[in-house]
């Protein structure tokens, strides 16, 4: 059975949800009669979870002014960019050398899937994918300490990948660079 959650909690989980989604964009204000008019909760609860929000820097509370979704900063974008790409590079070389035909499998199939969703412009959708992909490669590298650090990076990365997602031509490239890998895994 599954744990009850708290009206805050609901809340919480749900505007967390839109901003990863993109529903609620960077910069944008969130007004607390909408959110509790949109999620059908009572005031105090919305402002909880948008105090938990701010305090994991998703939202900015500014008196007299409203909440707003944070802002992606271009030196954030960069470190997480960097950080991402040491920890996936060794990952993925230790998935290709510990990589069985059923995961390679399931990574073609995350890739196809991808594909078609680029297609329809799905960002997210597509982004949900996108971790999906990453997060079986770092599953067949076996290595728990990088999973780890990901796991907690993920609704950051996430997000990152969101955002950048609805850049013109970022889908296509992430596709490209996901294609390289792929092959390049398959080819041992």
């Amino acid at each position: 059975m599954l744990p009850i959650q708290s009206p805050a909690d609901v809340a919480y989980n749900k505007i967390k949800q839109a901003i990863l989604d993109l529903v609620y964009r960077p910069g944008e204000k969130l007004s607390e009669v909408r959110l509790t008019n949109d999620l059908n909760v009572g005031r105090s609860p919305i402002r909880s979870a948008l105090a938990r929000l701010e305090s994991e820097n998703w939202v900015r509370i500014m008196p007299q002014s409203g909440t707003f979704v944070r802002m992606l900063e271009a030196d954030e974008l960069e470190e997480l960019s960097e950080l991402r790409l040491v920890l996936e590079v060794h990952a993925t070389r230790i998935a290709t050398a510990k990589l069985t035909g059923g995961q390679l499998q399931e990574l073609r199939k995350a890739f196809d899937k991808l594909k078609r969703k680029s297609v329809e412009n799905h960002i997210p959708e597509f982004t949900a994918l996108d971790t999906r992909f990453h997060s079986c490669i770092y599953e067949a590298a076996g290595n728990r300490r990088i999973q780890e650090i990901l796991l907690n990076l993920k609704d950051q990365i996430r997000w990152v990948r969101a955002v950048t997602a609805t850049l013109p031509g970022r889908v296509t490239e992430s596709l490209r660079e996901m294609d390289d890998i792929l092959s390049a895994m398959e080819r041992g």
